[in-house]
């Protein structure tokens, strides 16, 4: 096909959201764009696979040729989301040829200063792991993720793989060093420098998703601090809300916000650009509700007794501590979660940080029953998580309630209280847990239906130690809605610290 004169700019893209603009200026290999819906995030990242990543590769590199990889996670998404914002802004009938059996779009490009560019779309579908092996044997210049937390972390490292090969590194020119010299691999053969780019564009991600600590914000994000160390060359651009109004109908958020009314989550993933999670079971705890039960800013010990519950019965232990300030409230002041750790080596960082954090503090310990379950050592003897907890960190850690309908009955009843319940930001699996990780498994084959199973998931620990403690404080004293209070404290059987 012959291209098109006009083709520079078949649409008026002037009126780009400062944030875009910012992640259009980075030259970070790996880039992600979060932000609300009607955000114009899709958009930024088609003008940079289709026109801004082109134009510079052929600027800089004389390289005329690029291939990239669009997903998303089902084919009916991709068809009517992310290929639909490709054409609406590079109409195959202007700009190329599609060639629907293979979904792979070329477009050919004449630019008033870098001549002739081929650029080639292939729109791959992943939505399950094992689709993975679509991707196999591609080569490609660089990749798109849209809504890229839906897509399975196997398939980007997969993707990471295939891409920085197209074209071939013989025709990228020769990396120099800083003196100019020609760089050399262990063969003495010069090392072109080959250039590899990855994108991706999706709503908030949970807290707890790579996404959310894998990249360098612009900003803060609006939620709790990422932990941990984020990837080198990877460069986050979190938009903040309304950024793009000025590019939709009047009324968009207004509407968006009526319709969505009773659900005040999906109002602050999806119109606020605030981290959330996304629900993928029936809600355990119908009661919680973010702004009540949790609390602005950290909370902090107010010297009295505290109170922990365990969740010591696996591999993936897990620990909440408590306070009551006052009767009939309860705060959760810290979480301790691992993903994998022996119970010793979790109880020795517990330890170790509530002694720092609470120097001198009373505090009585409750665990999962299960957690006294002898088994057998080595050396032939027998023991328990919770022997092993006594006899390495002298934790007098007592047994709590069996049964799971009077533990969520516990944590029901102090979140239906007016400041019943409150929980530090900091605890970050646990809120989540609240918000939907912490759910009913849906019946195999039945849509719409749940089972009475719990999901045993990296936030079940967490929210199932909350249990534990939450069941005894409630069941102490219930006429003060629970609550060990401070003058009571000496009739407590104590943990040692």
């Amino acid at each position: 096909m012959q291209p098109q004169e006009s083709a520079i700019k078949p649409i008026d893209y002037t009126k780009v959201p400062p944030t875009i603009l910012d992640f259009h200026k980075s030259d970070a290999t790996y880039r992600c764009i979060v932000g609300p819906v009607g955000s114009g995030k899709s958009t930024g990242a088609t003008w940079e696979v289709c026109m801004y990543l082109p134009v510079h590769i052929a600027k800089k590199y004389d390289i005329k040729r690029t291939r990239w990889a669009v997903l998303r996670n089902t084919y009916p998404e991709l068809e009517t989301s992310t290929m639909r914002t490709v054409f609406e802004w590079f109409p195959p009938e202007r700009f190329g040829t599609f060639r629907v059996q293979k979904r792979i779009f070329e477009i050919w490009i004449k630019h008033p200063e870098q001549g002739i560019l081929h650029v080639e779309i292939d729109f791959v579908a992943c939505d399950r792991p094992d689709d993975v092996k679509k991707l196999k044997g591609g080569e490609f210049t660089g990749y798109w993720i849209d809504e890229s937390v839906e897509i399975f972390d196997e398939t980007k490292l997969m993707l990471a793989n295939r891409i920085g090969r197209f074209p071939k590194a013989q025709e990228w020119p020769i990396l120099l060093d800083s003196k100019g010299q020609p760089v050399l691999d262990e063969d003495k053969n010069p090392v072109h420098d080959v250039k590899k780019y990855g994108i991706e564009t999706t709503n908030p991600p949970d807290v707890e998703h790579p996404t959310y600590r894998q990249f360098t914000w612009n900003v803060p994000p609006p939620g709790p601090i990422p932990e941990g160390k984020p990837l080198a060359d990877h460069a986050g651009f979190w938009q903040p809300p309304r950024e793009n109004e000025p590019n939709l109908r009047h009324g968009y958020y207004t509407e968006l916000r009526e319709r969505y009314r009773d659900n005040p989550d999906w109002i602050e993933i999806y119109i606020e650009g605030k981290p959330g999670i996304i629900v993928k079971g029936k809600l355990v705890y119908n009661n919680f509700k973010r702004k009540h039960h949790v609390a602005e800013k950290p909370l902090s010990w107010a010297k009295g007794p505290l109170f922990r519950g365990w969740d010591n019965s696996g591999n993936c232990p897990a620990c909440v501590v408590v306070q009551i300030p006052r009767p009939r409230h309860i705060q959760v002041l810290k979480e301790f979660t691992t993903d994998r750790m022996n119970i010793t080596d979790f109880a020795g960082w517990v330890v170790s940080e509530c002694n720092q954090r609470y120097p001198g503090a009373e505090i009585t310990d409750w665990d999962d029953p299960a957690g006294h379950n002898e088994y057998s050592t080595r050396e032939g003897t027998f023991t328990s998580n919770a022997q092993l907890m006594r006899d390495s960190y002298k934790i007098n850690v007592q047994a709590s309630e069996q049964n799971l309908e009077a533990r969520i009955n516990a944590v029901d009843s102090a979140l239906g209280r007016i400041d019943g319940l409150l929980i530090s930001p900091d605890c970050t699996r646990l809120i989540n847990g609240f918000l939907g990780g912490y759910h009913y498994k849906p019946r195999p084959g039945v849509p719409g239906e749940y089972s009475d199973q719990i999901n045993k998931n990296k936030f079940s620990h967490v929210s199932e130690a909350l249990q534990y403690v939450l069941v005894k404080l409630e069941k102490h004293d219930p006429n003060s809605g629970g609550g060990f209070h401070p003058k009571r404290r000496k009739s407590m059987a104590r943990g040692r610290r």
